[in-house]
């Protein structure tokens, strides 16, 4: 055994896969959350009121928040997976985590193709505006690379994905909220 494997504690290296994918799932989970209105409760704060799920804002209660409906499911779920992440191998986590983060790349490229595509065409192509639709190509196109490419490849980018996937995802989130900020 070498030195640093004495050294080093057992439950680093479970530590640093539960960190790593929580951080990951966490940005990815909280875009979908904000993106598609899922909140686990929506907040009222001018009458410190909590319902369970989206409510929209009532007449005289102000603005609703939904933040911390979004913070809660994010946690939870990358929570969850992270936990799980570190009951599987580190190779399959390193697989899942490079599929999901293409897919989560490749699916908004391959949605403004599709409707771009659906913009120009002279005949009725509106199917291709489905955002499920650019799933298909999304999920195949990353299991294909997550798949060939070498496990080396994939266990020095691993650590990687915890920055380049915060930002995309957050740039995305401020793209989809700017309409709110230049009223």
């Amino acid at each position: 055994m070498s030195e640093q494997a004495l050294t080093t504690p057992r439950w680093t290296g479970k530590f640093e896969t539960f960190a790593i994918t929580f951080g990951i799932a966490f940005a990815i989970l909280y875009t979908l959350c904000v993106s598609w209105n899922w909140p686990a409760f929506t907040y009222h704060p001018a009458v410190n009121k909590l319902d369970l799920g989206w409510h929209p804002g009532r007449s005289g209660e102000g603005p609703p928040m939904h933040w911390y409906g979004w913070l809660v499911v994010s946690a939870a779920g990358a929570f969850a997976l992270s936990w799980i992440a570190t009951m599987i191998s580190r190779q399959w986590v390193q697989r899942a985590t490079a599929f999901c983060c293409i897919v989560a790349v490749s699916w908004p490229i391959f949605f403004a193709m599709s409707v771009f595509i659906a913009n120009r065409t002279s005949f009725d192509a509106e199917f291709l505006k489905s955002i499920w639709i650019s799933a298909i190509p999304a999920s195949a196109g990353a299991a294909a690379v997550s798949w060939f490419v070498p496990s080396q490849w994939v266990q020095r980018l691993w650590p990687g994905w915890l920055l380049i996937i915060p930002i995309g995802a957050f740039l995305l989130l401020g793209n989809s909220l700017k309409q709110l900020f230049l009223r």
